[in-house]
């Protein structure tokens, strides 16, 4: 494995935040159960105060339809609106350039800002056919590289070689 710093240049898109953000939900544990828990936990808080209360079982069954609708629709709301706050959070840099090396991810833009992470403030990483995303260990920090930064399919496997080595795959 090269150990030496690897670059890719890119400039983000809203696009790349939408498909990180549904690439770690749905393909990490972490993900699944911040999408899965709000709607179930609101479910069963209906169910089991409806119980306790003594409800008719018509109107436990209409109020726990409301409710799950209600959950699912603010779960998929809440999702939509952190990818936008991850975007925007980048979107002030530019075009991008992002170091991976031996100390951690770096990057810096045309306009002005400059980020550094390092590897252990990063829980993990996961990957789709257009991007490599890495998660933060607190919250649900993420940060999206596209592969298309990369110099190259070559550019691309030194960094999941790097990555594989820096951090856990999810």
């Amino acid at each position: 494995m090269d150990t030496g710093e690897i670059a890719l240049d890119y400039r983000p898109t809203p696009d790349d935040y939408r498909t990180a953000l549904r690439a770690w939900t749905f393909g990490t544990w972490p993900g699944r159960r911040e999408l899965v828990l709000p709607p179930v936990m609101a479910l069963a808080g209906v169910v089991v105060y409806a119980w306790l209360r003594g409800f008719d079982p018509g109107i436990t069954g209409i109020a726990s339809g409301v409710v799950f609708l209600v959950a699912v629709t603010g779960t998929v709301r809440a999702r939509r609106r952190i990818a936008r706050q991850s975007y925007a959070d980048v979107e002030p840099y530019g075009d991008c350039r992002t170091v991976l090396g031996e100390t951690g991810v770096t990057t810096t833009g045309t306009g002005p800002g400059r980020s550094a992470v390092d590897w252990q403030a990063l829980a993990g990483y996961c990957e789709t056919p257009e991007l490599f995303v890495l998660t933060a260990r607190r919250g649900r920090a993420v940060l999206a590289l596209p592969k298309r930064g990369a110099s190259g399919p070559a550019g691309a496997a030194r960094v999941r070689a790097l990555l594989d080595g820096k951090l856990r795959r999810f």
